[in-house]
């Protein structure tokens, strides 16, 4: 089910008006179906309409560390003003909005969440996830995923360090 709403009688409203709705819908996201739940209020703005939604739905990503699957709630926020495009009471072409990027209600007065929620999605994604807080990631030599058995890597060393590992080893021995 897609997230789109007819606003034709709220844009009809005097400014000020509001509607409330549900959103449960799937939204195209990397190329997959996402769902998303929430509620969304919609206010009759001088221009169109303002959106503000809580909305949450699941993503799944990969581990920062380790690089196995993980499932990810997305919490987001929407805030955005859709721009009315045609007059509902006329139905003339309204002047576009000075902002090209700027959201927009369809002729047929179709307010389309799809891509707001989109960006929003992106904005809400950690930016490092992990599949558990303890997670010890690959080796860095043999690829060894360290969760589920060690490597036989010997140690790295840092060449800079010699010099004071030897001291080390000389004081140890006096």
């Amino acid at each position: 089910m897609p997230v789109q709403y007819n606003v034709s009688m709220l844009v009809q409203e005097p400014v000020g008006s509001v509607r409330r709705y549900s959103v449960d819908g799937d939204v195209r996201i990397d190329g997959e179906r996402r769902h998303v739940r929430g509620e969304a209020t919609f206010l009759r703005t001088q221009d169109g309409v303002l959106v503000t939604a809580e909305l949450a739905g699941v993503g799944s990503e990969q581990c920062s560390r380790c690089l196995g699957d993980v499932t990810v709630p997305i919490e987001m926020t929407i805030s955005e003003e859709y721009i009315a495009t045609v007059d509902a009471n006329t139905g003339s072409t309204l002047k576009p909005p000075v902002d090209p990027e700027a959201f927009r209600i369809d002729e047929r007065h179709t307010l389309n969440l799809e891509e707001a929620v989109r960006q929003s999605w992106a904005g809400a994604l950690p930016m490092q996830p992990l599949c558990r807080q303890d997670c010890q990631g690959l080796c860095l030599r043999c690829g060894q995923d360290l969760n589920v058995a060690g490597c036989s890597c010997p140690p790295e060393t840092d060449e800079r360090w010699n010099a004071l590992q030897a001291l080390a080893q000389e004081v140890k021995g006096t």
